[in-house]
């Protein structure tokens, strides 16, 4: 995960007033699974649930920032993880612009968050990562968003070409480019505003088609650094 979304998700969190523990994980099991080691990927599920079974059961929420990460927990898992496992994990995790759409709908004070300094910086473009959009998330972003004052346009193209760690493999990458040129052409037809986009993945392949750098929402969001 990109260390600097990793913190900028704390910084949202505790100036919402959430108590925030980082504990040290092992990988979730998306890489292997999307390679058809399934075994693997059940080790990798196992060790990551006993990694948090002590927060579970403490009554903490579990947050995530790649939203590929949690579509393990809420989906994957229940063919890797007994049944009150999988339960465990997938009624107490949830993706981080989620969380915060959650705190700020319940009374926490949206006003600590980054909202537009003027005008210029009020227009953004906003593509979801498809598991995001699969799990029925990405509109939680656009609330969050639009809750602070961003006028918020969402790409309506599924796919940014990655495919996980498909686009990743130099065998595939100019397949990966041709997917991707859909997205690109929607974004440049939005050239001014700010790109936003959810996954490690979606963010690469951006960077790669445009010569605008893309954000993940919860680093344009969360405050700066004190």
């Amino acid at each position: 995960m990109n260390v600097g979304r990793g913190k900028a998700a704390v910084r949202a969190l505790e100036a919402l007033g959430v108590a925030v523990t980082v504990p040290t994980l092992p990988p979730s099991g998306r890489a292997p699974l999307s390679q058809g080691m399934v075994s693997t990927a059940q080790e990798r599920a196992s060790g990551l649930y006993a990694a948090v079974v002590d927060h579970l059961r403490a009554g903490k929420d579990l947050v995530v920032v790649e939203p590929s990460t949690l579509a393990m927990f809420r989906n994957d898992y229940e063919h890797l993880l007994p049944a009150e496992r999988f339960d465990s994990l997938a009624d107490n995790s949830y993706e981080v612009l989620e969380y915060v759409f959650g705190l700020v709908e319940n009374g926490a004070d949206s006003e600590v968050l980054a909202g537009p300094g003027g005008d210029r910086d009020r227009a953004v473009v906003y593509h979801p990562h498809c598991q995001q959009r699969t799990l029925g998330l990405d509109a939680h972003t656009v609330g969050v968003l639009e809750a602070l004052g961003y006028d918020v346009v969402t790409s309506d193209v599924e796919c940014c070409g990655m495919a996980g760690s498909f686009g990743y493999k130099s065998e595939y990458y100019e397949l990966s480019v041709d997917v991707g040129r859909a997205l690109g052409s929607q974004l440049r037809e939005e050239a001014g505003r700010r790109v936003l986009a959810s996954g490690t993945s979606c963010t690469d392949q951006i960077d790669s088609l445009l010569d605008r750098d893309p954000v993940h929402p919860i680093e344009f969001v969360a405050p700066s650094r004190a």
